[in-house]
């Protein structure tokens, strides 16, 4: 009797510690799978702004070859006054 009542306790401690077990293997999957997905979201939002600063780069090259013709706009026309200005007083000479 007292052999049945050991093999009964020990079944039963075998069955706490496989629930105890399943729990928290559970709860450790869970939490991963969450870690997992806030790591996701946040690289994710890396990734998005990535491409927001590949577009911010591409309008400030544009802009960088547009003021170079301006610029060269520019110098093209200051020479011309230049070169003309001599000639005047070359003229005036």
């Amino acid at each position: 009797m007292t052999a049945d009542i050991s093999i009964l306790i020990a079944i039963i401690g075998c069955f706490v510690g496989l629930a105890g077990w399943l729990t928290r293997r559970d709860t450790k999957i869970s939490d991963d799978a969450e870690w997992k997905g806030t790591v996701n979201t946040k690289l994710d939002n890396i990734c998005s702004g990535m491409s927001g600063v590949r577009e911010d780069m591409a309008e400030i090259k544009s802009a960088q070859k547009e003021e170079n013709k301006r610029l060269e706009n520019h110098e093209t026309r200051i020479t011309v006054l230049e070169k003309d200005r001599t000639e005047r007083k070359e003229h005036t000479a």
